[in-house]
Parts: structure tokens; sequence; C-alpha cells
């Protein structure tokens, strides 16, 4: 046992730097997202306890799908950020670092401040029941107005307290990504495990507040151990605004904007739409089936995590010869992955009776064969997505995508109605999202080949 121990140990030191830093995250991010599973399979059933109303919940889940989307709208500064952020800490530019910093936290600083000031204008002039299809005799038009604006101020800071992931992305630290998204679930979970059920109002806004502090905290205590550890000479600063960095920052932001946008027409409508066309209790089922198919994608993309700094900072260091032999490697995970998606057929029935009790559903077996293929578009999207965003190279991406988020709504819409269920919302995402998948895998290859 020693000698294998030591065996070990020795392959890890051979390893080079790139190797070793997307290796510790990888690791990292597993156990990290092991926990997160299990918090995943507690939660869903500690919802459907603390909402005894199915339909109530589904639109729980509707609410916080649809004004996340939301976080997609940062004009991609994130990722540009991210992106530039690589080449500066490689170059160890410190004032580089810090004035990307500060102009990206001014730009998003400034657009959250607008964006909150104009929402307290013209909510107030929505009809949300009408917008999530909800009768105002199940939730009434005051809690539901309420409980909107209470998620939505805590996503629109989370807008802005997000932007510490992209500086650790950038530091080759992904794994903690992950552990910041664990503490925000554990929170949901603890509250939605302990408080005493009550009447749907009580429920709905109380559950409003606590998500503010559960997507916001962990990125706050982050941030300031970043700044006043790692990147101690590099916090924001007012003073170091740079309009010449901030553009730089949108410009390579605008295509991944594009990208981000168009991504979430394709895959993050799914529970309004199944809201629209069909009704909201049929959410819950969606998300019966989409938490178990999501999980065998989840943990592969786990491994992706750290990939698309460490494919950037490859590129500017002219090492190709890895990223060929990291790309080959992800292509022979991914069928591992795909196998195991449509071997979790044979098991869904267990396993949802396990997870859900007498909450269980009987498994629809066409269902679940659409989940897995959906599941299996899912993982091949993200191993080239991961290549593609770390060379910078986003024009069929944001192509394809472009016209995948136009024909996804309308086929939807088609399909449910040809399948009479709303499954046909998932089989619209696999249409919408396969040219891409066939497509961008030809331009990797050659923009490889072209580089020797």
């Amino acid at each position: 046992m020693t000698k294998l121990i030591n065996k070990l140990k020795n392959r890890i030191n051979n390893l080079n730097e790139s190797n070793k830093n997307i290796l510790y995250n990888t690791i990292g991010a597993f156990t990290i997202r092991g926990a997160a599973l299990f918090v995943s399979l507690y939660t869903m059933p500690a919802y459907l306890r603390y909402f005894d109303d199915q339909l109530v919940l589904g639109l729980w889940f509707t609410m916080v799908s649809v004004l996340s989307w939301i976080l997609t709208f940062d004009l991609g500064i994130g990722n540009g950020l991210r992106n530039h952020l690589v080449t500066t800490l490689v170059n160890k530019d410190n004032i580089g670092t810090k004035k990307y910093i500060s102009s990206a936290y001014v730009v998003v600083g400034s657009i959250v401040s607008i964006v909150l000031i104009l929402s307290t204008i013209f909510f107030r002039f929505i009809d949300w029941n009408t917008f999530f299809n909800i009768s105002k005799q199940i939730v009434t038009k005051e809690t539901l107005s309420l409980t909107v604006f209470i998620v939505f101020t805590g996503i629109m800071l989370q807008f802005a307290t997000k932007l510490i992931t992209s500086i650790l992305y950038a530091m080759q630290r992904s794994a903690l990504n992950n552990l910041l998204s664990l503490l925000s679930s554990i929170i949901i979970l603890v509250y939605v495990s302990l408080a005493k059920s009550s009447n749907i109002s009580i429920n709905l806004i109380s559950l409003a507040l606590v998500n503010v502090l559960a997507v916001n905290i962990p990125y706050i205590i982050a941030t300031i151990l970043v700044f006043t550890k790692k990147l101690k000479g590099c916090k924001p600063e007012l003073k170091f605004f740079d309009k010449k960095y901030a553009k730089n920052v949108l410009k390579l932001g605008g295509m991944f904007f594009i990208v981000q946008i168009t991504y979430m027409i394709i895959t993050a409508t799914n529970e309004f739409l199944i809201t629209w066309l069909a009704s909201p209790d049929k959410v819950v089922e969606y998300q019966i089936y989409n938490k178990l198919f999501l999980l065998i994608g989840t943990i592969f993309t786990l491994a992706l995590t750290p990939i698309w700094s460490a494919v950037t900072k490859a590129v500017s260091e002219e090492n190709f010869t890895w990223i060929k032999k990291l790309y080959r490697s992800m292509i022979m995970l991914t069928l591992v992955a795909v196998v195991c998606e449509f071997a979790m057929i044979l098991f869904l029935q267990v396993v949802m009776n396990f997870w859900l009790g007498e909450n269980a559903i009987q498994v629809n077996y066409v269902y679940a064969i659409i989940f897995a293929i959906s599941g299996s578009i899912f993982i091949w999207n993200a191993v080239i997505s991961s290549m593609v965003n770390g060379f910078g190279k986003l024009k069929v991406q944001s192509i394809l995508f472009t016209f995948g988020a136009i024909i996804n709504i309308p086929l939807a819409w088609f399909l449910v109605g040809i399948f009479e269920s709303w499954i046909g919302v998932i089989v619209a995402n696999i249409l919408a999202m396969s040219l891409y998948c066939i497509i961008q895998p030809i331009m990797i290859n050659k923009y490889l080949k072209d580089k020797g």
C-alpha cells in the first residue's frame, strides 16, 4: 500500500504545472460536488415538505429560474475578465490585474445600481400572476409581487458579488467556486428542512429572504478573503478604473454575452416554457427527471471546470501539443459518461423510490431516454465549449447558439402539441443544440491542425 501511495505521489510530482492545477482542482471539485449531490438529493424532499402544494413549488422553481436569467445579462463581463486576468496573472502584471478588476467592478456596480432603481419603478406595473400563470386565489398579487422583488434584488446583488468567481477561475482556483455554490445550497437546505411550513404567503416571502442571503453571503466572504490574502494589492478601487481596460473586458465579453444569452434561451427557459405550455405543477416532474440525469453530466463537467482557464494559459504559452492531448482525453471520457447516462435508465425507478419515498413518481421510460440523450448532449457541449472558450474563438459558437435559440421556443410549442406533453420542451432543446455539437468539433480540429 505504501509503495502504491509513493508511486502515485511520484507520478503527480512529475506532472507539469498545467496538469497539476487541473488534477488538484478536479479532486477538490469532486470532493465538494460529492457533498453537493447529497445536499441536492435531500433538498427536493425538503421542498416537497415545505410547500405542500406542488403548484406553488412549481411556481417557486420557475420564478427562481426566470429571474436567474438576469445573471446572463452581465454583458459577458465576468468571462471577459476571466480570460484577460489569466494573461496578467501569468505575467505577474499587478497593475494590469488591478485595473481589469477595478474596471469590471465599476461597470457591474453601475449596471446593478441602475437596474435596481428602474425595477422599483416598473415592477409595480407587471401582473406577475399572469406572467407565471398562477391564479390570484392560490397566491395573492401582493404576495407574489413582494416575493418577486425580493428574489430579484438578491439576484441583482449576486450579479456583483459573483464576479469573484471569474477571478478565482483566472487564478486556477476553480474548486473554490464549487465550494461557494455548495455553501449556498446548504443554507437553503437547512432552512427548508427546519422551518415550519406556514401559509403560502409566509412560506414564499420567508424563502425569498433566505435565498437572498444564501446566494450572496458565500461570495461576499470569498471576496473579502481573496482581496485580503492572495490578491491583497489588487483589490478594486474606483481610481484604478480605466476606460481602455473596461473596453477590453467588454469587447471580449460581448462575444461571451451573445453565447450566454442564446444558450440561456435554449436551456434555461425550460421551467418557464413548461409553466406556460403545460402547467406549473409539471415543473416539479421535470425537475425530478432533470436532477437525476444531470448528475452524471454535473460530475463529469467538474473535471472540465479548470480546463477553460488552463487552455487559455496554454494558448498564451503556445503549448498546443498539451492542448491536443487534453482534447483527446476529454473525448474518451465523454464516451464513458454517455454510456453512464443510458445505463442510469435501468435503475431509475429504484433510485426515485429511494430518493423521494412516498412522493416518488412512476418512471416514464420514453421520458428517461429523452433525458439521457439531453444529458449526453449537455456533456459533449461542455467539452467543446470549454475548449473554444479557452481559445477565445467564439464566432461559430455564437452563430450556432443563436440559430438554436431562434428555433427552440417555436419547436417547444410545436413539439408539446405533438407529444401532448411537456417532454416536447426537452426534445426541442436536443434539436436546438444538435447542429452546434456536430459543427463545433470540426472547427476545433481545424484550429488545432493549423497550429501544427
